[in-house]
């Protein structure tokens, strides 16, 4: 069996490939057993110029730059290294599919996979959880001393298969129950492209909440790509417990030309005069972020003051008889 890891780059550019910067794995002779052999490999990246907010924070990045090995020669030592073992597994399904991809954009034959374990999701099933649970969290959950660091292909390819030990043919087995497909929110159809980190804005103080939602400084958005000025019509929120106000509020405005934008407002109250701050940003799209605004639309919603009518013409005066004769 095959435990595989793998760290990549989107860029900034409009080319849709997740460029694979490292291949980490270990082998093991069965879910649970001992690491017998292991496999690294960095690789010097080519296809992106410049690296995403999650690329940056890898703590290998530097040796991603140093190194000269291109992803051919490192998916070909990878198949060698495999050999004849077909059964793979990994935190997650994703990895399989990128190894692909990369492959595919380099005209090398695919990884075919007979077996296919995904640890994540029988750890949640292990622990009752019913949603995705991160590595880091897992390893915490089950007292595995964080000794490397996580986000390195090869570290968290091995705390994957220590943390196999804690599952049974059954969680092995478990598929979650099909549900009926939902219809796809519009407003969930976000850009993919990705875009440069954007600074916070600080927005009031005032007197209540509303005012700051309903500022023109909070509705009034730039396009992280063009910088064209967009509107916002309203803000979604989770609905809080009785008696609170909500802290997160999401919108959305769009770009003619680069799609739909996701801003986040966070609303804080100081303490010294009770008036009311927010920071207003427009993040990374992410599946932690669709899935917070995804909740937000079943909550409440807040329609910006201002926002809801337009202001009708007043219809031209008819002329007086007479007028403009000479």
């Amino acid at each position: 069996m095959i435990v595989l890891d793998m760290e990549w780059n989107r860029g900034y550019d409009k080319k849709p490939l997740n460029e694979i910067l490292q291949i980490g794995a270990v082998r093991m002779e069965r879910p649970g057993g001992p690491i017998v052999d292991v496999f690294n490999a960095c690789i010097r990246p080519t296809v992106h110029k410049k690296f995403d907010l999650g690329a940056k924070k890898l703590p290998e990045l530097g040796a991603f730059k140093a190194s000269h090995q291109r992803f051919p020669g490192a998916a070909e030592a990878f198949r060698a290294w495999c050999g004849g073992d077909r059964v793979f597994a990994g935190w997650g399904g994703g990895d399989i599919e990128t190894l692909n991809e990369n492959c595919k954009y380099w005209g090398l034959a695919p990884f075919e996979a007979g077996e296919f374990f995904d640890f994540q999701r029988a750890f949640a099933h292990a622990v009752g959880a019913d949603q995705q649970i991160a590595l880091w969290r897992a390893a915490e959950y089950c007292g595995i001393p964080d000794v490397f660091d996580y986000h390195s292909a090869v570290n968290d390819a091995m705390y994957t298969a220590v943390l196999s030990r804690w599952l049974t043919q059954e969680d092995l087995a478990w598929r979650p129950q099909p549900t009926p497909p939902k219809r796809r929110r519009a407003a969930l159809r976000l850009t993919q492209v990705p875009f440069p980190r954007q600074a916070r804005q600080r927005l009031g103080p005032t007197a209540t909440p509303e005012e700051v939602l309903d500022a023109r400084s909070s509705r009034t958005a730039l396009c992280p790509l063009c910088g064209r000025k967009q509107g916002i019509a309203r803000w979604h929120f989770i609905a809080p417990k009785e008696g609170r106000t909500a802290q997160q509020y999401y919108g959305v405005f769009t770009c003619p030309e680069h799609g739909r934008f996701l801003c986040r407002l966070t609303l804080t109250r100081r303490e010294e005069d009770g008036l009311w701050l927010g920071r207003r940003s427009v993040p990374e799209v992410t599946p932690e972020l669709t899935q917070e605004y995804a909740a937000a639309l079943d909550g409440g919603v807040h329609i910006c003051r201002g926002c809801g009518r337009r202001r009708r013409k007043k219809p031209a005066r008819p002329a007086e008889p007479g007028a403009g004769e000479s």
